[in-house]
């Protein structure tokens, strides 16, 4: 009978390029070798999938190539050599290999200065996944731009980005690596952080003395970037100004005008006194730094009148 001599057991190819699979058939000619995949019987005309023969001394070879491979040709394919005795057939596990398919991230938790993420694995590509990388960016800004944490390790399905500003819109993608390559980007994420409450004081806090009782305080928020959040209110403190006296200061919670000047009046001070005062800024985090104290003295009786 006709014998398959030798084929290989198990194969790689990677996808979307050329694969040569060879048969050698011995015994009586006329050998005919047939190649089927999974039962079924290929065509050697079809487009992707071409049939050759040679003869060497009582030896055939045929190859089947397959160009360019997909994911669908991973399975089975057995060629069987047939003569007028009888038929041998051997079979041939190929396995095609390309890059991963991307990972479904989701958020697990969002905090004010961190986001903490899970995710699941697609389809690996027929080849180990090697690692994760990270990409982080703001919104505005493009992806040139992203912090990147690269080489996740392939055993972890989650991680937290540290190091996030508050009050703050970011992207956030994955890939998915093996040894043929990189996936896609996985579905992208936009996640705003939480509120913190304020990183800097109140700025060019300013004091103005109007009469023998009251006191003009201005001042402007803090810088846009240390504001954690929108800012919601103001909490202005003074206490008498001695160098004796560690008074408590007295506090006066306002609202804020939504604008870049912010001013409040001190009345029923006591006359020609000096004054410390100390300004906050609070959003729905909580109430941020104190401005640095500065001084103002009331003016002395009547000399309101002299304006």
């Amino acid at each position: 009978p006709a014998m398959i001599t030798s084929y290989p057991n198990t194969t790689l190819a990677t996808q979307g390029e050329e694969k040569k699979m060879s048969c050698t058939a011995h015994g009586e000619k006329p050998i005919m070798v047939r190649w089927e995949k999974e039962e079924r019987i290929i065509n050697p005309e079809t487009s992707r999938y071409v049939v050759s023969v040679k003869e060497v001394g009582d030896e055939v070879i045929s190859t089947l190539q397959i160009m360019p491979t997909l994911r669908e040709d991973s399975g089975f394919f057995s060629c069987h050599a047939i003569n007028s005795f009888g038929e041998d057939r051997g079979i041939i596990q190929l396995t095609v290999q390309e890059p991963p398919d991307p990972p479904e991230v989701e958020i697990r938790e969002v905090k004010d200065r961190t986001i903490a993420l899970r995710w699941t694995m697609g389809f690996d590509g027929n080849s180990p996944i090697t690692g994760f990388d990270i990409e982080s960016k703001n919104k505005s800004a493009s992806w040139d731009t992203a912090q990147k944490t690269k080489d996740v390790s392939p055993q972890l399905n989650q991680a937290t980005i540290i190091d996030l500003h508050p009050s703050s819109t970011y992207n956030i993608r994955m890939f998915a690596k093996n040894l043929i390559g990189k996936s896609e980007a996985s579905n992208e994420l936009t996640i705003t952080t939480d509120e913190a409450a304020p990183d800097g004081p109140p700025q060019d806090v300013q004091l103005e003395a109007l009469s023998s009782q009251s006191i003009r305080v201005t001042w402007r928020p803090p810088k846009k970037h240390l504001q954690n959040g929108a800012i919601r209110g103001y909490q202005v403190g003074y206490r008498e100004y001695s160098s004796g006296g560690n008074y408590q200061f007295s506090v006066i919670s306002v609202e804020t005008t939504g604008d870049n000047a912010e001013s409040l009046v001190l009345d029923n001070l006591k006359k020609f006194t000096q004054y410390g005062v100390v300004v906050q800024a609070s959003n729905s985090a909580g109430t941020g730094p104190s401005s640095t104290e500065v001084a103002a003295t009331t003016l002395e009786d009547g000399v309101e009148a002299e304006f």
